[in-house]
C-alpha cells in the first residue's frame, strides 16, 4: 500500500473485493478511479463549491460595494457581445466533455483533474470572502442603454441577471479553462498521438479565447484573467506532479 494514498488504496480494495473478488485489474482500477472522480467532481468541485459556497460568496455584499480594479485599461475594452460564444457556450462545452474524458474514459489520468478543480475553486472562494471585486457598474450602464434585437447581446443579459457581479478576482472562468487545456497538455506528453495534439491545440484556443471574452462581456477586469491562469497553472503542476509520480499508474 502506497504511503500517500492509503484511502485511495483502501477504497480501490473495496471496490476489488466486492465486484472483482480481490483481484486487481484493468478494469477495477478504471471503476475505481471513475468513481472517485465522480465524487470529486460532481459532488465537491460542482454542487458543494460551486454551486453552493460560490453562490453564498456572491451574497456576503450588497451590490454597488466591493472592488474596482479597472487600472490596466479595462475601460477601453469595448462591450462586444458576441464573446458570449466563448464565454458561456464553448467554455461550459469543453469543461464538460473533458471532465467526463478524464473522469471516466481515463480516470486515473483524470484524478488529478478533479483535485485541481477543488483547489483552484477552494483557493478561490476564500479570496472571494475576504477580497469582493465587482463588476457591477460596468452591468448598471450596459443594462441601463442595451443592444435591442441582439441574441449575443440577450444572452449576456440575462447572465448579468443570474450571476452576481462579485467573485471576480481570480477569474474561474479562465482558472478552470487553463486547468482543462493543462490537463490534455499532460495527457499529450503521455500519448503523443496526432488527435490528442489536435485536442490540446483546440482546448489552448478556446482556453485563450474565454480569457479574452471574460473582458469583451464585461465580466472581468485584466487583473482577475492573470490571477485566473496562474492559479490554474501553479496548482496544475503541483498537482499533476505529485498524483502522477506518487500514483505510478499507466492508462
Amino acid at each position: 500500500m502506497r504511503k500517500n494514498f492509503k484511502i485511495t488504496d483502501k477504497f480501490q480494495n473495496a471496490v476489488e473485493k466486492a465486484f472483482f473478488k480481490g483481484k486487481t485489474t484493468k478494469w477495477s482500477r478504471q471503476i475505481s478511479f471513475g468513481i472517485l472522480n465522480l465524487f470529486i467532481m460532481l459532488v465537491l468541485f460542482f454542487i458543494i463549491l460551486n454551486r453552493i459556497v460560490y453562490d453564498w460568496t456572491g451574497t456576503l455584499y450588497a451590490e454597488g460595494t466591493g472592488f474596482r480594479l479597472d487600472f490596466l485599461g479595462d475601460n477601453y475594452i469595448p462591450f462586444v457581445p458576441e464573446m458570449a460564444i466563448f464565454y458561456v457556450y464553448l467554455f461550459f462545452s469543453m469543461v464538460i466533455v473533458s471532465m467526463l474524458f478524464f473522469g471516466l474514459v481515463t480516470p486515473e489520468k483524470g484524478y488529478a483533474l478533479g483535485w485541481s478543480l477543488v483547489i483552484i475553486n477552494l483557493i478561490a472562494v476564500i479570496i472571494y470572502i475576504f477580497f469582493p471585486v465587482s463588476t457591477f457598474w460596468w452591468r448598471q450602464e450596459l443594462l441601463a442603454d442595451p443592444q435591442v434585437g441582439n441574441f449575443w447581446a440577450d444572452t449576456m443579459y440575462e447572465y448579468f441577471e443570474t450571476d452576481v457581479s462579485f467573485n471576480c478576482l481570480p477569474s474561474l472562468h479562465a482558472a478552470v479553462s487553463f486547468i482543462v487545456f493543462y490537463a490534455w497538455y499532460r495527457y499529450y506528453k503521455v500519448k503523443p498521438d496526432i488527435k490528442t495534439k489536435i485536442i490540446t491545440i483546440t482546448t489552448f484556443i478556446i482556453a485563450f479565447g474565454v480569457v479574452l471574452s471574460t473582458l469583451f462581456v464585461k465580466q472581468h477586469y485584466i487583473v482577475d484573467e492573470i490571477a485566473g491562469v496562474a492559479l490554474a497553472l501553479i496548482v496544475g503542476k503541483y498537482m499533476y506532479d505529485y498524483l502522477w509520480k506518487n500514483l505510478e499508474r499507466t492508462n
